[in-house]
């Protein structure tokens, strides 16, 4: 016996039963039959067998008055245990490092501090030069002039990210409508983008990673020397970082509606 649990006998009507739960956790909200039967490509009468079973399991229930189903309390205690368990920072610094590793480009991990978007870990190109070297753990990047903080400035609560902004408007004498542009800009592409703004000869990206509720975690960000960095998004190095951001929310347990509805309604928390 090889003792690896995908290479041992199963029980098939389970996996297959499982199946059902999918659609209900890709929508976030509850579904009708027919929605259900089509997702997993089953007959309407073999899906309801099945969400018969998992309502008596409690992994899915029924809607009285609209008969859809939905996520029942054993499935949902299941997902706050594991949320509970995951290691945020740890599949922060795995994306970083794996963006570092695939693009040969400088990535970075940035959290909010107490003085705005702060860097918390650096995967530094071997190629990237002397260029990066302001680029350390702990250093406090702009909200306006940065692809991070522009992520940031979009996803954050507006009165959480006020007194920073307001302290580089007094310098940057940028107007609220330039402001308002560049946040609308950020939330339609799904990530910022600077060239040459902060550092000559230095562009980059950043996009944000969601927790379960579509909060604002964290930011991972790419950085390159502009003659080899793309920031434009058919680009490779910004497909890669959207592919890592999207996954890590995904694994944190944001849905993709969750991150559809940011994308397309500009959805942010007040």
């Amino acid at each position: 016996m090889s003792g690896k649990a995908g290479d041992s006998l199963g029980v098939q009507a389970m996996e297959v039963g499982l199946k059902l739960l999918d659609p209900l956790v890709a929508a976030g909200a509850p579904l009708n039959l027919k929605t259900i039967a089509e997702a997993v490509g089953f007959p309407p009468p073999k899906a309801h067998r099945y969400l018969v079973s998992l309502i008596r399991a409690r992994l899915v229930e029924q809607d009285e008055i609209t008969g859809r189903y939905g996520l029942g309390p054993l499935a949902i205690g299941l997902g706050l245990t594991a949320l509970g368990m995951i290691d945020k920072d740890r599949l922060g610094r795995i994306a970083v490092s794996d963006l570092r590793m695939e693009t040969d480009h400088t990535a970075c991990l940035a959290v909010w501090g107490t003085g705005g978007p702060t860097i918390a870990a650096v995967e530094t190109s071997a190629s990237a030069g002397a260029v990066f070297l302001a680029m350390r753990i702990g250093s406090v990047l702009s909200l306006l002039r940065s692809a991070t903080g522009r992520v940031f400035l979009a996803h954050m609560p507006r009165d959480i990210v006020a007194p920073c902004l307001e302290a580089e408007r007094a310098t940057d004498r940028i107007s609220a409508k330039k402001i308002e542009s560049l946040i609308a800009d950020t939330r339609r592409l799904g990530f910022g983008a600077v060239d040459e703004i902060l550092n000559p000869g230095v562009s980059a990206v950043s996009a944000p990673v969601f927790d379960h509720d579509g909060n604002l975690l964290y930011a991972i960000t790419s950085v390159g020397q502009t003659a080899h960095f793309d920031t434009s998004p058919e680009s490779r190095v910004v497909r890669l970082l959207l592919e890592k951001t999207r996954a890590v929310s995904k694994r944190l347990g944001c849905t993709d509606a969750i991150l559809d509805e940011i994308q397309s309604s500009g959805r942010e928390k007040r």
